[in-house]
């Protein structure tokens, strides 16, 4: 209750105190329309500057592009009009009576304003027809938040309590950086968005509906993670460093600089991560052995390590319509883990059969360095361009793990050594042109070859007591060659009336697959597919600023190497893990009908979504008479899920912003390929955040959120919930900002459990883990602001390999 008066009493203080005064003696009033036909122009950002070109306020025209100042005093006055895609105007406003009106400003096309001209008005979503854009940098956390923290606030994006993340309730979908692929992203993401600070990015966009031009894999959508990209003129940066209460800490530096027709931007950061200790039961149920009815397993396990990433972008103006633009992205993460558990099992009548601990200790380096270079020929005729690129991306891991099973009763202690060294390889080549034939059409079209080499090799030793050797164990090891050729063409067509807008489009792909793994044996395997994905959307303009979208496509799921992996993780004997070489993809039908509403001052946005899967790829567990629990992915079943999300947002004023992000989805999941397994249901989530300014320069912000259990084939997850406070204050004429932010601040730890349901067995499992932190960073910037390291407009996308795989199912 005292919480829920607290944030009444700061919502309407700030209402009071940041009311504006109405009263002032004079006006300035005018209104945006276009040069060319004198229509409107709707929340164009409209500067009242003095003759010393002082800035004075700053507001955004209504929806019929009118606006008005209230002064002091009479004097003469600019009026400066911004809007995108338009050329800047101005306007001089001599004030000498009550009102002054300066009439029709016309602003001429043909120029995307800076976006810094527009920061003061900039809302945290914005919604277009055919994705949504959350503005990290808009968000006063990401000074001291991560980037799977800031997914938890995306609209359609959910992040569970073991930070799993779901895009409208699919976890197969797609993560890019700045619009191209890294084979980082499908390893371990959830670990490495934790290890990336958020204030290294700028945008986080969601297409849950991707056009013809993207890869057709990716069953949710795609998620794409746009970094900082400052402007420069001569050379500016930034530098920051923080700390946390667990004993982490982080430092980045950032720097640009322009010389002529040659610009070069580049980032560094660096993060040391500490995890408390973790602790977790397991209790298992198994209905098909007497000997083994019942495993009881509690453990507890740490973990700490680094992570360093770096990019870069530089381009080099041949002349006014060649450019050739290239950038690299690299990345590291090394940490290292260390578990104790201790593992009991019962027979029908509760009398011991088994008993042993296992002690596990391990490293794991993850590795990415992806770069590309682009060509792009611009014409005279506005946005028509013809794109060359080439695209490399290498990405090494490596992991070793030692197991030492000791202190055992009717079980052989042993000591197990596993070491994987795997590296995937992935060259792009890709050609894209782009022509508005007209106002109302536009077309694109474009080719792509890529070649995918996976290899993996992954050895596992046995120690032998009578040698004190290491001795290699052929049966338990495995090397994997696998080669993925993929070639696509697509085609797309726009058509822009007044009020409609309708995109549409087809891909072709053909994919060969050639593997072979080697264990004790040798398999061989290889198919060939070819899949055409259509895509339609229809965006509806009821009045400027308000929307209603519709759009039907088609997606692939292809496994990456972590789902075919056949190699068996025997790290915990009890729960053993190992991919399925033979998956095939998936196909799934995606339907999506939305509504959005856009205003300087409030934000709304429904969206109805539905998808059905057919050979849906899902982890499955079995158990056999020894008790022992495998896991793998098989070609199953189906997916069903429909579902709605809402997303509101009111902003009074700059200085006071409340928001809401929910909504709830009914999913069935069914295997039919000899199993008779069904799961449905309903899940919900919700979160709540509101952001105040206090004073010059300061900020604070609230939020909370709790999610309803999620859903999976054999089972569903707990409950979560969590919360966080956060302050920022800027100093230097804001070149220095410090941020302090405490995560769960009323929960100590966080408890985490599962449920598995099968014919043959029933599981119940908890984790326990601290949750309360406090973290403090600290940010200077530096330098000149001026004009962007410019791009091709067209670039590769590869985003065809489902993300976020893990050790757990292709083995480490």
């Amino acid at each position: 209750m005292y919480k829920k008066i607290t944030l009444l009493c700061l919502f309407f203080g700030a209402l009071m105190l940041h009311a504006e005064n109405k009263n002032l003696p004079y006006q300035i009033a005018g209104q945006a329309v276009e040069a060319s036909n004198g229509k409107t122009i709707p929340y164009a950002t409209v500067t009242l500057q003095n003759d010393s070109a002082k800035v004075l306020k700053k507001i955004s025209s209504d929806v019929n592009g009118k606006f008005s100042f209230a002064v002091k005093e009479k004097r003469k006055y600019t009026v400066v009009l911004s809007f995108m895609g338009f050329k800047e105007a101005k306007v001089v406003a001599n004030v000498t009576e009550a009102k002054t009106d300066v009439g029709k400003v016309a602003m001429e096309e043909g120029v995307v304003m800076k976006e810094v001209s527009i920061v003061a008005q900039k809302p945290l979503v914005k919604v277009d027809p055919d994705k949504l854009t959350y503005s990290v940098e808009a968000d006063p956390e990401s000074k001291t938040s991560n980037v799977l923290e800031m997914l938890r606030k995306i609209p359609l994006i959910t992040v569970d309590s073991e930070d799993n993340i779901s895009l409208n309730g699919q976890s197969n979908f797609k993560v890019l950086v700045n619009g191209k692929s890294s084979s980082m992203m499908s390893n371990n993401l959830k670990d490495i968005l934790k290890s990336l600070p958020a204030n290294s990015i700028k945008d986080i966009e969601v297409i849950t509906n991707p056009s013809s031009k993207y890869d057709a894999e990716g069953v949710g959508g795609i998620i794409n993670i746009i970094t900082t990209q400052k402007k420069m003129a001569g050379y500016n940066g930034s530098i920051n460093a923080g700390f946390d209460s667990r004993g982490g800490y982080n430092g980045g530096l950032y720097l640009a600089t322009k010389v002529n027709k040659f610009s070069f931007s580049g980032r560094y950061s660096y993060n040391h991560f500490k995890d408390p200790e973790n602790k977790y039961t397991s209790d298992r149920t198994n209905f098909i052995s007497d000997t083994y009815r019942t495993t009881n397993s509690a453990g507890n396990s740490t973990y700490n390590g680094s992570s360093s990433n770096f990019s870069g972008e530089a381009s080099y103006d041949i002349d006014s319509l060649n450019l050739i633009s290239t950038s690299f992205w690299g990345y590291g993460y090394d940490y290292r883990s260390k578990s104790l558990s201790s593992t009991n099992v019962l027979d029908i009548n509760n009398a011991r059969s088994q008993y042993f601990d296992n002690v596990n200790n391990g490293k794991t380096n993850y590795n990415t360095l992806s770069g590309n270079i682009d060509y792009q020929r611009s014409f005279k005729k506005p946005e028509k361009t013809f794109t060359v690129s080439y695209k490399l991306d290498n990405n090494p891991n490596k992991s070793n793990y030692e197991s030492d099973i000791v202190n055992t009763f009717n079980y052989s202690p042993y000591s197990q050594r596993s070491v994987t060294d795997a590296l995937t390889r992935e060259q792009t080549l890709q050609v894209d042109y782009y022509d508005p034939l007209s106002p109302k059409h536009q077309v694109e079209c474009g080719v792509k070859a890529i070649y995918r080499q996976n290899d993996s090799n992954s050895d596992t030793y046995l120690f032998n007591l009578q040698t004190s050797n290491w001795d290699y164990n052929q049966a338990k090891s495995n090397e994997l060659d696998y080669n993925q050729y993929i070639l696509g063409a697509y085609g797309g067509y726009v058509l822009k009336l007044k009020t409609l807008t309708a995109k549409g489009g087809v891909r072709t792909e053909f994919t060969w697959n050639n593997a072979t793994s080697t264990s004790a044996t040798e398999t061989k395997f290889n198919n060939h597919l070819q899949n055409v994905v259509p895509y339609v959307t229809l965006n509806y303009q009821l009045k400027p600023g308000k929307n209603i979208k519709a759009s039907y496509t088609q997606r692939l799921y292809r496994p990456g190497i972590w789902y075919l992996n056949p190699y068996v993780n025997t790290t915990d004997p009890q729960n053993i893990s190992f991919g399925n070489p033979h998956l095939k993809s998936e196909i799934a039908h995606s339907f999506e009908l939305g509504y959005s509403a856009f205003t300087p001052k409030f934000n709304f946005s429904l969206t109805g979504r539905g998808a059905f899967t057919n050979n849906s790829i899902e982890s499955l567990s079995t158990i056999n008479s020894d008790g022992i629990k495998s896991t793998t992915y098989k070609n199953i079943g189906t997916d069903m899920n429909v579902g709605l999300n809402v997303y509101v947002s009111f902003r009074p004023s700059e200085k006071f912003n409340i928001y809401y992000n929910g909504g709830g989805r009914y999913t069935k999941m069914q295997a039919n390929n000899g199993y008779s397994i069904t799961s449905k249901g309903y899940t919900y989530s919700n979160y709540l955040g509101a952001r105040f300014v206090l004073w010059k320069g300061n900020s604070i912000s609230f939020n909370g959120g709790i999610y309803s259990p999620s859903i999976m084939l054999q089972g569903k997850s707990s409950t979560y919930s969590y919360s966080g406070i956060s302050m920022s204050q800027m100093f230097f004429d804001k070149k220095m900002s410090v941020n302090l932010s405490v995560s769960n601040p009323f929960k100590k730890t966080q408890i985490y459990s599962s449920n598995y349901n099968d014919p043959n067995y029933t599981q119940h499992s908890e984790s326990t883990y601290p949750s309360r932190s406090l973290r403090c960073s600290v940010t200077y910037n530096f330098g000149k602001m001026g004009m962007d390291v410019k791009k091709a407009r067209r670039g590769i996308q590869n985003d065809d390999v489902k993300s976020g795989g893990s050790s757990s199912g292709g083995g480490n």
